[in-house]
């Protein structure tokens, strides 16, 4: 009785100091709020969520290992706490615990207090280990939840889940839009330097997490010289984590300057980008993990834009266009963006180009793969593999008989549930072949040419950042555009390599071309052949023609600007 009149007392006491440190993280002062939630946490020791919330803050600067020590604490505290229980899950998922982590997204979604994200990623979880009856029943429960249209139903979904859930365009919008404005939640325009009507070039400002051994940091550290500074000057604003490793070094000496606002507040952040004075603020990340939108919802900038970094519409008001080419976002496709279009082009990608040699030339044997077979490969993270898909590629393995899938090397529980799904499907377990991963990114991308053709994951995404690299390997990737940017970036890839033959009509045609191909490995080879010598012309491989195509773009919204019009679609012909 006693014990609970003290906490009764202090609970008042214990919430306010917990809603001071979360005001804190909200606008980004996460030193600030880890200092406030540790007091909460030192004088309510007993209290889960000032253990939870001192986590949340821990992780947000990398401190993983307090972070997880904090959640731990938090379950012994409350074994039924949700968002403890949810947290921990996105730990062990990060480390490859997908088991346990799917264990723990269980528990939070069906906890007194469910979190409600937790059944979004429960479902993302078990794709990741390719056990779609279960994601499939995870699905239909939030498909069934979007259908009520119940208030604050966006929140319980991410915006890029909608696209997977299939919903329509005007939900999806919705649905990132929703999210676009929490981001912004408290956020006022920050005062700007007057921008000189004598500026001889316009001033691009790339903000992002993942200037690091990211896809994102090694596409853009490789484009970022092959500015033209007659015209263009160069910042970049990194909020991530320093990883020490090349790509974050040659991004810091690529730019003309570079910032590191990792420690600064969403405030701070867009005041240091504002006083710098930039004329076109570009989005790197969007909705994806660790992306900051609330230093663009502070306007920073007069024009920001979105580019490469996310595969949707970021919802946002305060995002004025949405970089993309004229096949990865045909006009049909307009209604599916809150920003306006702006189309490079030819292709909107940038490269990371030609991978440096290798020091031993790889073989098969090395790669244990066998010799005279067709080997299709099939690199794409594992969560991009849906049952249709994996069903073609068993169909196509079971008409090209002296063939085999070779696939990225995934958790144990992933690995066996392909196997599982194989030899329910008639096909040799032995057919499937799982590539080990290779620190070397050189090394990796050398032995992809050990395959005869690489099939894409077709559907709801493609590969992205896979394709680019199978292409710059040599290996040719068939693929077969969706309805959606994400399922349309293959198609753009793989016809400015020059392989326009290679972007099938629909699934049967995706199929037959596999067929035909795999049973004639001179025609794959002539392929291979064809995209070697494509490297000298096609535009895919030419970073300089792609950056002045991104550059023309920048220059058409600028001068828009200028006149005083509101943003408009652009198409760069």
């Amino acid at each position: 009785m006693l014990r609970e009149l003290l906490r009764s007392l202090f609970k008042p006491a214990a919430t306010r100091l917990i809603a001071r440190g979360l005001a804190l993280r909200q606008r980004g002062e996460l030193p600030e709020a880890e200092r406030v939630l540790r007091e909460a946490a030192a004088l309510f020791p007993r209290d889960a969520v000032a253990a939870v919330n001192l986590a949340l803050v821990l992780l947000e600067q990398h401190q993983v290992t307090a972070g997880a020590a904090e959640l731990e604490r938090a379950l012994q505290l409350d074994p039924a706490n949700g968002a403890a229980h949810y947290n921990l899950a996105n730990l062990l998922r990060a480390s490859g615990r997908h088991d346990d982590a799917i264990d723990h997204y269980t528990r939070a979604a069906e906890a007194q207090l469910p979190v409600v994200q937790a059944r979004q990623e429960l479902m993302f979880a078990l794709l990741e280990v390719c056990d779609w009856t279960r994601a499939q029943s995870q699905a239909e429960r939030l498909r069934a939840h979007c259908r009520q249209q119940s208030p604050g139903w966006e929140r319980a979904i991410a915006p890029l889940t909608a696209t997977y859930l299939e919903l329509d365009a005007d939900a999806c919008k919705q649905v990132a839009a929703w999210h676009a404005t929490e981001a912004a939640r408290g956020a006022t325009p920050i005062r700007r330097a007057a921008l000189s009507n004598g500026d001889t070039r316009l001033r691009i400002g790339y903000c992002s997490p993942d200037f690091r051994d990211h896809p994102v940091g090694q596409l853009i550290s490789a484009a970022l010289p092959l500015h033209d500074r007659a015209h263009f000057e160069v910042c970049v604003y990194s909020y991530g984590a320093d990883d020490g490793s090349t790509y974050r070094r040659d991004v810091a000496q690529g730019a003309d300057r570079f910032v590191d606002v990792a420690g600064l507040s969403d405030v701070d952040a867009a005041a240091a980008i504002a006083a710098d004075g930039v004329h076109i603020l570009i989005d790197l990340a969007g909705h994806t993990t660790g992306g900051r939108l609330g230093i663009f919802a502070r306007r920073p900038a007069p024009l920001q834009a979105h580019y490469l970094g996310y595969a949707a519409t970021t919802g946002a008001a305060y995002i004025d266009y949405f970089i993309s080419d004229a096949i990865a976002t045909p006009p049909e496709l307009g209604s599916a963006f809150t920003e306006q279009l702006a189309c490079v082009p030819g292709c909107f990608m940038l490269s990371g180009g030609a991978p440096p040699p290798v020091a031993v030339a790889p073989s098969r044997a090395a790669a244990g793969l066998p010799d005279n077979v067709t080997v299709f490969a099939a690199f794409t993270n594992a969560s991009r593999i849906t049952r249709d898909v994996f069903g073609l590629w068993l169909e196509i393995l079971r008409a090209v008989p002296d063939s085999v899938l070779w696939l990225k090397q995934a958790n144990a529980l992933t690995t066996q549930n392909l196997l599982t799904a194989a030899r329910d499907a008639g096909i040799a377990p032995e057919r499937l072949h799982f590539a080990q991963r290779l620190a070397d990114k050189a090394g990796h991308i050398a032995r992809l040419a050990l395959a005869n053709l690489a099939l894409d994951t077709i559907g709801w995404h493609n590969g992205h950042s896979t394709t680019n690299d199978l292409l710059w390997a040599g290996l040719p990737v068939l693929t077969a555009p969706g309805r959606t940017f994400a399922s349309r970036v293959g198609a753009s890839l793989v016809t400015a390599a020059g392989l326009p033959e290679l972007v099938a009509r629909d699934t049967r045609d995706y199929v037959n071309i596999a067929i035909n191909l795999g049973n004639d490995r001179a025609q794959c080879a002539a392929l291979k052949q064809r995209l070697s010598v494509n490297r000298a012309h096609a535009l895919f491989f030419d970073g300089h023609r792609v950056v002045a195509g991104l550059e023309a773009v920048y220059q058409e919204m600028w001068r828009i600007h200028r006149s005083s019009s509101l943003p408009q679609a652009i198409r760069i012909a």
